[in-house]
C-alpha cells in the first residue's frame, strides 16, 4: 500500500514508525519519535510500550507492527469526520475533546472503549502539539492532525529551546541534560541551541 492512500491515522503511525515500505512500528522507533516530539526519556518509553500493546499482535508483542495491516477498527480518530470553526486560531484540550464528542460520525460504530481510547488519542495530540507558553494547539496543527501530518512541523519546532514542552505535559527536567543524551544516546536532536 502506498502511503499517499493510507488513512489519516495510517500516515499519523508513519511517523513512528521506520522509513521502509511499508513502514514498521517498532519500540525503538516509536520511542525516537517520542522523544524528536519532546518527550522525556521515561514518557517517550511509556507513549512507546502503550503503541506496541494496542497494535501490536497478540502475542507477539515484540514484533514489529506493519502499519498497512492494523485493521480499520483499530484506527484512532483524526476528527476528519468534523469541520473545524472558521474562527478558532487555537484550542485548548477541552475545546479539542468538545469537537469529538459533537460529531456523531466520529462515535459510529465504536464501543465505550474505544471512544475512550479515541478521547486519549486526542488528548495525547494536544498534550503532545500544544504550545509550551499558551497550553493551546493552532488551526494549523489541527489541520495536520486531520490529515494524520502533523508530527513534523512539532518536531522541527522541539528541535530548538523555544518550546520546550514542560514537565507536567511530559517534557525534560533538564533540558540541556535531556538534549545532550538523546542526541548521544539515540541519534535524535531535540531543544538545541544554536551552535551544538
Amino acid at each position: 500500500m502506498s502511503t499517499s492512500t493510507y488513512t489519516a491515522f495510517q500516515r499519523h503511525l508513519a511517523f513512528f514508525s521506520t522509513p521502509t515500505t511499508p513502514p514498521r512500528l517498532t519500540f525503538i522507533s516509536a520511542l525516537r519519535a517520542g522523544i524528536a516530539l519532546g518527550l522525556d526519556f521515561p514518557v517517550a518509553v511509556l507513549l512507546s510500550l502503550s503503541l506496541r500493546v494496542l497494535y501490536a499482535p497478540f502475542p507477539y508483542l515484540w514484533s514489529p507492527v506493519i502499519v498497512d495491516r492494523i485493521p480499520p477498527s483499530s484506527h484512532r480518530t483524526q476528527l476528519s469526520a468534523i469541520v473545524p470553526p472558521s474562527n478558532k486560531s487555537d484550542y485548548t484540550c477541552s475545546e479539542l475533546l468538545s469537537l469529538l464528542n459533537a460529531s456523531p460520525a466520529e462515535k459510529e460504530g465504536k464501543g465505550w472503549l474505544q471512544r475512550k481510547i479515541d478521547q486519549g488519542h486526542i488528548v495525547g495530540f494536544w498534550n503532545m502539539a500544544a504550545n509550551a507558553r499558551t497550553h493551546t494547539v493552532s488551526k494549523r496543527d489541527v489541520e495536520n492532525f486531520r490529515q494524520g501530518e502533523w508530527e513534523g512541523a512539532v518536531a522541527g519546532r522541539r528541535r530548538g529551546r523555544s518550546d520546550v514542552l514542560p514537565l507536567w505535559r511530559g517534557g525534560p527536567i533538564w533540558v540541556a541534560g535531556h538534549s545532550w543524551a538523546m542526541r548521544n544516546m539515540l541519534g535524535v536532536r531535540v531543544y538545541e541551541v544554536k551552535g551544538q
